[in-house]
């Protein structure tokens, strides 16, 4: 018992002065999982669908968008072929995600490789419209709802969509269960419970508070399910639903079994390993 308390207290003030993993260390991961990320795509990619095909999204106007957090251009490559009138910024922190998007070379697309927050605050351009999936959990929102507000031209449209609390159920348990029990090579933590609205309601709340209006708000919930518990854990970590755990051990492979133990324990259900994304979308205008 004490030395849990112990190792809860250490890790408390590593958080404290954060020495935890950080965007440098989501970039690594994220140019990893460049190459199949398409599996989370293949999944996840229709309910994107909804805020590029909102009907607030005008097609026959002149739009100058920011595709934020872009990944591997799946907002983009949709946008474009959407409308021939758009001009698409696409940000990334991840070389190996750019690449991917790289590959169509249309010259209507500028693809910056940048720390978000950095490219939020340096750049004079304005945008008629922001798409932002999936990614806001490695921001502070209210530090991004502020930089948005700031880009946005008056009336312009925030598109976004993200998971929500109660998304990978279990999964953060997990993680601080093992790394409890393996604490020597635990080398920084990181904060597991995602910076995440709670549901639709709350995804309207925090942009309320930066001046955009709800135009359109959604939520739902999608289930997968595997025979294995190694299947799960491989699921995570190829789609990058889990980007940032393998940053908190000294050996990842080390700690590998002790996580499969606990997702056989504790995701086990109606004879196969279930994993949820719960989330929520949303068009918004800047008042």
């Amino acid at each position: 018992m004490i030395s849990k308390v112990w190792f809860y207290l250490k890790l408390g003030y590593k958080l404290i002065k954060k020495e935890v993993v950080n965007r440098e260390d989501y970039r690594g991961e994220y140019d990893k999982v460049s190459g199949t990320y398409h599996y989370w795509l293949k999944e996840m990619g229709r309910y994107t669908d909804n805020i590029i095909h909102s009907k607030y999204i005008e097609i026959d106007k002149e739009l100058r968008i920011l595709d934020f957090a872009c990944g591997t251009g799946y907002i983009t490559k949709a946008l474009l072929n959407k409308s021939v009138k758009y001009k698409i910024t696409s940000v990334d922190q991840s070389n190996k995600m750019l690449e991917k998007l790289l590959d169509m070379n249309d010259p209507r697309v500028t693809a910056i490789q940048s720390d978000g927050i950095e490219f939020l605050e340096t750049t004079n351009e304005k945008y008629d419209v922001i798409f932002f999936g999936w990614a806001l959990s490695y921001f502070d929102h209210n530090e991004l709802l502020m930089l948005f507000n700031r880009i946005l031209k008056p009336g312009g449209i925030l598109a976004i969509i993200t998971n929500v609390e109660g998304t990978l159920d279990k999964i953060e348990s997990i993680f601080l269960k093992v790394m409890s029990e393996k604490q020597k090579e635990v080398i920084k933590p990181m904060d597991i419970k995602l910076n995440l609205p709670k549901g639709k309601k709350g995804l309207v709340k925090w942009c309320n508070k930066y001046r955009f209006k709800a135009l359109e708000v959604e939520e739902g919930e999608a289930f997968f399910s595997f025979k294995e518990p190694e299947e799960l854990l491989q699921w995570l970590n190829v789609t990058g639903a889990a980007a940032g755990t393998r940053k908190i051990f000294k050996n990842y492979d080390e700690v590998k079994p002790s996580i499969i133990e606990k997702i056989k324990k504790e995701k086990h259900k109606n004879g196969a390993y279930e994993i949820n994304h719960k989330f929520a979308y949303g068009i918004f205008r800047k008042e």
